[in-house]
């Protein structure tokens, strides 16, 4: 089904699964996700396949991930519950390598935080320690959360 994947392939997919854990990440900040943080999930990835699209894999190919986001939710909550949130953010953050994977987890991370129109205390210090793992500083953490709430808004 379709070709294999070369290295640079297979590593913007990493990054892709790392940017989706993040998000899964900041839904379970503050407990359980919420519908509204599921169903933001949910259509992120049917972003990232649509996106992914272009690159030559087929529809099918690209769409078995979104028939398994439970699989996928499952995994990353089981990895959360083996590990401590911090651990686990500076676990993605070593697989976010490229300056634009780094700012796209930040961005869609701040999406989930601000998808319920409020951002709980957990989110908050939870979107701080992202940035920072990331390499952001406090002033390039807060432009690239306003354009995620600008979007949203």
């Amino acid at each position: 089904m379709g070709a294999e994947l070369t290295p640079e392939e297979w590593a913007r997919a990493g990054e892709m699964e790392a940017v989706f854990e993040v998000m899964y990440l900041m839904a379970a900040a503050d407990g359980e996700p919420s519908k509204d943080e599921l169903l933001l999930l949910s259509q992120s990835l049917a972003a990232m396949i649509t996106a992914a699209e272009g690159g030559g894999g087929s529809r099918f190919e690209l769409g078995l991930p979104l028939l398994k986001l439970g699989e996928i939710v499952a995994r990353f909550a089981r990895k959360l519950e083996e590990a401590p949130l911090a651990s686990r953010l500076e676990d993605v953050g070593r697989r976010l390598e490229s300056p634009a994977a780094r700012r796209l987890a930040l961005s869609l991370a701040g999406g989930v935080a601000f998808v319920d129109d409020f951002v709980a205390e957990g989110e908050m210090h939870t979107l701080d320690r992202l940035a920072a793992t990331l390499g952001f500083d406090h002033e390039d953490s807060l432009r690239v959360l306003r354009e995620a709430h600008q979007v949203l808004g």
